[in-house]
């Protein structure tokens, strides 16, 4: 995709969405921490203390040394683009947590958010960073009769049917797709690609090092990709947006 094309669909667009892939932050470091061969499976987690007691530990170990998660630069940049009107709303791929964290409003933490836990019976949260660093038991603090549970999926769970229909919401109702990649395209991804791409041809795909072998690539990939580090990306549509609306 040549730069001309890219500024013609950002500045005549009014609904954006925006996909953020995996490993963004970290280079993957927190996906991989918590990716799905170490969660344990539903049924276990609450039946088996054992289990129970195990993950807790896992979680506590790996997190309490990286507490609390800082925005990087890419995602500084995102959240100025959370508060444009050009921007409808965002999925984000990744489970750190980090845009709510720091205020973003439109931003679909599709994969879970790691930032806090919750009782499946009386609703009761508590932050990650707390419970990470000793302050608050595992044991719900209300109902005094459930574990608290990471807001991730684990095994045998699907994402939560509510962030679902929004994602289809939203890019049913987008004019532009942008999707922010670092180093490959996982399959949900794929979906709500041909998803857009059945309504109309407004598609970027940016970053420089994509593996396109997952999956079967469509053929308008090629025209759709503008070669650019996420960074310089976000930069150029910062530009845009602000120009546009102002």
């Amino acid at each position: 995709m040549i730069k001309s094309i890219l500024q013609e669909y950002i500045l005549n667009s009014n609904n954006i969405a925006i996909i953020i892939e995996k490993n963004i932050y970290r280079d993957g470091e927190i996906e991989k921490m918590f990716d799905f061969e170490k969660r344990p499976h539903m049924s276990e987690y609450r039946n088996s203390s054992e289990i129970r007691d195990y993950f807790h530990k896992y979680t506590k170990k790996n997190l309490k040394k990286n507490f609390p998660f800082k925005p990087n630069n890419i995602y500084k940049k995102i959240l100025k683009l959370d508060t444009s009107s050009s921007v409808r709303g965002i999925i984000n791929m990744n489970i750190d947590g980090i845009l709510k964290l720091n205020g973003a409003k439109n931003v679909i933490d599709l994969e879970g958010n790691l930032n806090w836990l919750y009782c499946s019976q009386c609703g009761m949260e508590t932050s990650m960073e707390s419970f990470a660093n000793n302050q608050d038991d595992v044991l719900c603090s209300n109902c005094k009769d459930n574990s608290l549970k990471i807001n991730l999926p684990f095994n045998g769970q699907e994402p939560s049917q509510w962030d679902l229909k929004d994602c289809w919401v939203l890019l049913n109702s987008c004019d532009l797709l942008i999707l922010l990649v670092e180093n490959f395209i996982s399959p949900i991804t794929f979906s709500y690609i041909e998803l857009v791409k059945n309504r109309l041809d407004r598609i970027i795909i940016t970053g420089n090092l994509i593996d396109f072998t997952m999956g079967n690539t469509p053929e308008f990939f090629s025209d759709s990709h503008y070669i650019c580090s996420n960074n310089d990306f976000l930069d150029i549509l910062l530009e845009l947006t602000t120009k546009r609306n102002n």
